[in-house]
């Protein structure tokens, strides 16, 4: 008899990036990955159908603190700026274009997954808008449920920054 399925999830590697940030174990990846798209899908929903409520019934709390110059929760913002002059009519997310999601364990009932994606609206005259993204989606655990609580999307200095640090 093996304790292999017994024993506690650990991340694939112990390597942690300059954030303390990890692959995730498998069965947590597909977990974190399935709220993380279910976040994207109510975002990008809410940017095509320029109504930021689509978001917040699903996640009241991004409502809160919001604060553009720290990347804080700041959809609306991205709803009301990409629904200026344009009219959507889709969209497409991959949470992991540019690399894998990444989590930190704050505590049992806590985590922030690091999604290094992309997002692509099309517009009513079949052109683009869209690209790269670098965020924090911070989860909480209730009754075995995980939800969305906070975003961080990173600035452009604090992207740089990140990537600096990344390389090297």
């Amino acid at each position: 008899m093996s304790l292999l399925g017994c024993q506690e999830n650990s991340p694939i590697s112990d390597e942690k990036d300059v954030e303390g940030f990890f692959e995730p174990e498998p069965s947590d990846w597909v977990n974190y990955a399935k709220i993380v798209k279910e976040y994207m899908y109510h975002r990008t929903q809410a940017v095509i159908n320029d109504d930021i409520n689509i978001l917040f019934e699903k996640y009241p709390n991004l409502k809160e603190n919001i604060d553009p110059e720290k990347g804080i929760n700041v959809e609306k913002n991205e709803v009301e700026s990409l629904n200026q002059g344009f009219d959507f009519v889709d969209a497409n997310y991959n949470i992991e274009s540019y690399e894998r999601i990444k989590v930190k364990e704050i505590n049992d009932n806590e985590v922030i997954v690091l999604v290094h994606g992309s997002i692509v609206y099309l517009r009513d005259d079949f052109d683009e808008s869209g690209g790269e993204y670098l965020i924090k989606v911070f989860l909480k655990q209730n009754d075995h449920q995980w939800t969305v609580v906070k975003t961080d999307e990173y600035t452009i200095p604090e992207y740089k920054e990140w990537l600096q640090e990344k390389n090297q």
